[in-house]
């Protein structure tokens, strides 16, 4: 099976706009999704990168303008000014990490989350508002939240985002296909053609 990892922050403008695509394209090739939460202020220091909330008037005015371009040709809501954006994301990259550790699938943990950010404005660093969102999905949040506070997912994070360093990742959401990078939901099309020229039996 084709696998796609992606590497992203819970908070994201552009991983919001862009996943309900990513999981559609995984699912027409049959690929999976490597879903790895990243400390993304790291990801920016290491990748020389300017976190789109500190970046000039100029281009945080184009930014609104583009992520309403792109919300309308997703059918999604969103806001060019959320309430709770910029915001702490690690609690909630511990809280995908704890479900996936757990074995999970948290594909629609982690949408809730960017959605929570960009169509309900909704502070994902709080505790309380995580389990909410875990609750809505199905899972069982308050849990989940005791085992974000562990070890192994704090290690997990810290992981991945030494994994997105490595692999040369400077900003969120960044796809790897067979060693390739694609930085963007606007690269998707590429990400697709590219498990569409997969060896047949790997999709198999």
């Amino acid at each position: 099976m084709p696998e796609i990892t992606c590497y992203f922050s819970p908070q994201s403008g552009y991983a919001y706009l862009g996943h309900a695509r990513l999981v559609a394209i995984a699912r027409a090739h049959g690929a999976a999704i490597l879903w790895r939460p990243v400390d993304i202020l790291k990801v920016f220091a290491e990748g020389g990168s300017t976190a789109p909330a500190k970046q000039s008037p100029v281009r945080n005015a184009y930014r609104k303008v583009d992520i309403v371009r792109w919300a309308k040709r997703a059918g999604i809501s969103i806001n060019t000014e959320p309430a709770f954006w910029p915001t702490d994301t690690l609690p909630a990259c511990r809280l995908i990490a704890a479900a996936m550790l757990q074995g999970i699938d948290a594909t629609d943990l982690i949408g809730a989350c960017l959605g929570a950010v960009w169509a309900r404005n909704l502070q994902i660093s709080e505790r309380a508002t995580l389990v909410r969102l875990a609750d809505e999905v199905g899972l069982d949040g308050a849990h989940l939240a005791e085992l974000s506070d562990s070890v192994e997912a704090a290690e997990r994070v810290a992981r991945n985002t030494a994994e997105a360093i490595a692999a040369g990742v400077f900003g969120s959401p960044s796809y790897v296909v067979d060693g390739e990078l694609y930085f963007g939901q606007d690269r998707l099309d590429f990400l697709a053609e590219a498990l569409a020229g997969a060896p047949a039996e790997a999709a198999q």
